[in-house]
């Protein structure tokens, strides 16, 4: 009797098989690479965005913390400064009146944006015609440089947050 065995196991591989296998090997690590270089380039943006949002809602709540500052119109700007106030308002002996206050917040915000941000701009102007009731609402906005993995700018990206008075 001879059986013969309907499956048969060959003994090795032929080259077209191991070049095959390699091939899609290559392309899957191509693949992997791929979404690791957007994952990263994702997670910065998200990083931006979050310190945009971040900054955005302190210059809210340091004007919360001067509503004189607020309805004299003292935070409503169309470009961040470019030099310090002469008071900083850091001394506790010495007290500031409410647009000194509001000076030395908006050069803190302005600092704290060039460190955070690629090419930071701020406004921060009445969604509305300002009146001298003080209730008006403020729209602040923070605008930014997107830039490529290779530091090249690709495109703006921008936050805005409401304050209400």
């Amino acid at each position: 009797m001879n059986r013969k065995t309907p499956f048969r196991i060959p003994d090795g591989f032929s080259l077209i098989e191991a070049l095959v296998a390699m091939v899609v090997v290559a392309v899957g690590l191509l693949g992997l690479a791929a979404m690791i270089t957007a994952g990263l380039r994702s997670n910065q943006v998200a990083s931006l965005q979050g310190l945009a949002a971040i900054d955005g809602e302190n210059i809210t709540s340091l004007m919360a913390a001067n509503p004189a500052g607020v309805e004299a119109g003292d935070y409503i700007i169309s470009s961040l400064p470019t030099s310090a106030p002469g008071n900083l308002c850091e001394s506790v002996t010495t007290a500031c009146s409410p647009s000194e206050e509001a000076q030395a917040d908006l050069w803190s915000f302005a600092e704290t944006l060039e460190n955070n941000l690629p090419d930071p701009t701020a406004e921060i102007q009445c969604a509305v015609p300002c009146s001298s009731t003080g209730d008006t609402p403020i729209v602040v906005t923070v605008t930014w440089s997107t830039v490529t993995p290779n530091g090249q700018k690709q495109s703006t990206a921008s936050y805005s947050t409401v304050y209400q008075p």
